[in-house]
């Protein structure tokens, strides 16, 4: 059975938290949070799960442990069910070690305790202190025997924290506690450049699962965090063929509608290049949608950002007043990138937008490295994909090459879609290009454009090819007079050809008019004959009768039958 530790992150690294009535060392050097971490253990059972905790001190006393917890403090004692007490464990400074050491009364103050507030936490922090006073080495492991006997007898779910030597040594004056103890979590510290970085090993948990290798975590207002990486992406459900504006009309149609929702889309380039820009018209399309939207910066005031928006028609601030826009920026090289990353955790839980820009996201570089800022970026993309975000980073490239920079790192290629601007030279001048380089389960135009900035917002325009050159520009422009002149005089040319074949068909009908009244007069003639020719023929029956009338001997043939 599972007992949550309180922690956030840590459980997701334990699979499920800390075995029930099974004792927890936690080592580790001086600043590395081992009294916070048993602290915030306590105090999730008593808030959280109505579990009266118990803490007993040995080097730090309870008023300072309790005045300087992060986040909440401790559980006020008028509420018997949902309590921390504590046992303050220091030796007066003048004590004087007189015969055999002896836990046996700690021990038994302990129980006492447990027992009179029903405790089903325990932490006992800095325990080692009192066994550096111990110099028989088997009278410590004789004691460290009958604490760990005691603690598995008693059913507590306890921690034990412990110093940890330099240089990743063992614990001086409690070297066997990591091999008598059901668990081991080493805290470890790390300095890269100014910067400090801190990592939590799970070095054993008997009888249960968990996450090996270093995790990353921060101490800050809500105590001890841990950056648990996820073994595989689980995706929110929601319709992946769904797609949402650019804020760009012709981008939408380069992407066959727009960004895919919760994908993650990355734009490089260098700078100058409209990157941030395009990010203010990714974020201006979702609020006219009505969209929560979330700006997160670097470097750069985020109210800088807001107000150079204006120079291309995209207006913010009436969003940012009303709360649907926030946007915060921080300054990349004062935080390891893991601090960076619980701080834009933070602005999604809290604010819960449906867009979201980091720009740039390269900036956490400078919070420790490529490495460290590859994995944040990684898990940065894993959070939006798990939320249903539909996320855009900005990454800013150093010049000649613009896609040489992020050949060399992972983040690329974990994004859907990827964005490239940058500028073309020519003539003299230089001006803006983007180019869609990858676009993930959908189709994408192949062609580069030129990006357009004006007060009207922001246009792509085609740009025209010639043997070894891309025009853009005022060469575009040329380019376009030309081949709408041409245009004109095919338009000529087509107009005359059109006059020509009218005077032509009327000539024609004309013709065919005169043929007609020829075949008309024809048939008349025609019907004229006929009438003749009937007459003549009748003409010809009557004098035949006459004359056979005749030959006969009818004297009156006109009278005759």
């Amino acid at each position: 059975m599972m007992i949550a530790s309180g922690i956030a992150g840590l459980d997701a690294v334990l699979n499920g938290g800390f075995l029930t009535g099974r004792t927890t060392v936690v080592s580790g050097g001086t600043g590395s949070g081992k009294t916070v971490l048993a602290s915030q253990f306590l105090s999730a059972g008593a808030v959280e799960h109505g579990e009266p905790g118990l803490m007993i001190l040995f080097e730090e006393s309870p008023a300072t442990v309790a005045a300087h917890f992060p986040g909440g403090g401790w559980p006020p004692k008028s509420e018997p069910h949902a309590a921390v007490h504590f046992i303050d464990g220091r030796l007066p400074e003048d004590t004087v070690q007189s015969g055999s050491f002896d836990l046996g009364g700690l021990i038994a103050v302990a129980g006492a305790a447990a027992k009179m507030h029903g405790v089903k936490r325990l932490a006992i922090d800095g325990i080692d202190a009192i066994f550096a006073l111990v110099e028989d080495v088997h009278i410590r492991r004789r004691e460290l025997a009958r604490l760990l006997d005691w603690l598995a007898d008693s059913g507590l779910t306890a921690i034990l924290t412990v110093k940890r030597g330099a240089a990743d040594e063992p614990p001086i004056y409690f070297d066997l506690a990591e091999f008598a103890a059901d668990g081991v979590i080493a805290l470890r510290s790390t300095m890269i450049g100014e910067l400090q970085r801190r990592t939590l090993h799970v070095v054993k948990m008997r009888g249960a699962g968990f996450v090996s290798g270093g995790h990353p975590y921060v101490i800050g207002e809500r105590g001890v965090q841990v950056l648990h990486a996820p073994t595989r992406t689980r995706w929110l459900t929601q319709p992946l063929d769904s797609r949402l504006s650019t804020g760009v009309e012709r981008l939408d149609l380069m992407l066959q509608g727009g960004y895919g929702v919760g994908t993650t889309t990355l734009v490089s380039g260098t700078p100058g290049s409209a990157k941030t820009t395009l990010s203010a018209a990714f974020l201006q399309a979702g609020l006219q949608a009505g969209e929560r939207c979330l700006y997160v910066g670097f470097d750069e005031p985020a109210e800088q950002v807001v107000s150079d928006a204006h120079s291309v028609g995209i207006r913010l601030d009436d969003a940012l007043s009303a709360g649907l826009l926030r946007a915060e920026s921080f300054t990349a090289g004062s935080l390891i990138a893991e601090e960076h990353y619980l701080a834009i955790q933070g602005l999604i839980e809290s604010h819960n937008p449906s867009r979201l820009v980091i720009d740039p996201a390269s900036a956490l570089d400078k919070a420790g490295g490529r490495d460290i800022g590859d994995v944040i970026r990684e898990r940065l993309v894993v959070l939006m994909k798990s939320r249903g975000i539909t996320a855009l980073f900005t990454s800013a490239t150093d010049g000649s090459i613009p896609t040489s920079d992020l050949a060399r790192t992972r983040f690329a290629t974990v994004c859907d879609a990827w964005i490239q601007v940058g500028f073309s030279s020519q003539d003299g001048e230089r001006n803006r290009t983007l180019a869609v380089l990858k676009a993930r389960g959908t189709g994408h135009s192949n062609q580069i454009r030129e990006l357009l900035l004006s007060e009207n917002g922001i246009d792509l325009a085609d740009v025209y090819t010639s043997p070894g050159n891309v025009l853009s520009g005022t060469a575009r422009m040329q380019r376009e007079q030309e081949i709408a002149a041409q245009r004109e005089i095919e338009l000529e040319r087509t107009s005359d050809d059109l006059e020509s074949l009218d005077r032509e068909r009327e000539k024609l009908s004309r013709s065919l008019e005169a043929m007609q009244r020829r075949l008309t007069e024809l048939a008349d003639d025609r019907a004229g004959l006929v009438e003749r020719v009937k007459s003549s023929g009748q003409t010809r029956a009557r004098d035949t009768g006459e004359i056979r009338s005749l030959r006969h001997g009818d004297p009156n043939p006109a009278n005759g039958a």
